[in-house]
């Protein structure tokens, strides 16, 4: 009587875990998503086409660039493609987007958002101000972000397309 009665919740227990732990659901599949890892707002000399913002793919998979939008503010606020063809950033590879024409406001604190194709903002910074007018950056620390504490941010030296040390 009683290893029926322990086959018969073995068997009770394998049907619940077979129909709730082995199903994937929509949480447990990956989001592929890009972060912004480093930004120039105010470089040395000119601003114009000199400041830049990296972005880093953590993942273990290639993202495709295309369609994907990064915010900019003056001399209005709005989006700006990063890419209107495939663009491929590889596993753990960086891709570094320099304003077109645009010049930042130095003296203003900026918000910098990544928008998915589907139009989701997938990743917003704190706001940051640069009125150093050098080669310093506000950069992710460390580099990537630690888990613990993703918006971990410090002003130093640029490392750009390296790693933030």
């Amino acid at each position: 009587m009683i290893r029926r009665s322990v086959v018969l919740i073995s068997a009770l227990m394998l049907l619940f875990v077979g129909m709730t732990g082995w199903c994937q659901t929509e949480s447990d599949v990956p989001e592929i998503h890009l972060i912004i890892n480093e930004i120039e707002i105010n470089p040395l000399g000119l601003d114009t086409d000199h400041e830049w913002v990296e972005l880093l793919n953590p993942t273990d998979v290639a993202i495709d660039l295309n369609g994907w939008q990064i915010s900019y503010s003056y001399p209005e606020s709005g989006y700006i493609l990063l890419s209107e063809t495939p663009l491929i950033i590889s596993p753990g590879g960086r891709y570094i987007f320099v304003y077109p024409g645009l010049r930042l406001r130095n003296g203003d604190a900026h918000v910098f958002r990544l928008m998915n194709p589907e139009g989701i903002v997938v990743e917003e910074t704190a706001p940051f101000k640069d009125e150093a007018n050098d080669d310093s950056t506000w950069q992710r620390f460390p580099d990537g972000g630690d888990p613990l504490f993703l918006d971990l941010w410090i002003f130093q030296k640029n490392s750009r397309n390296k790693s933030n040390s």
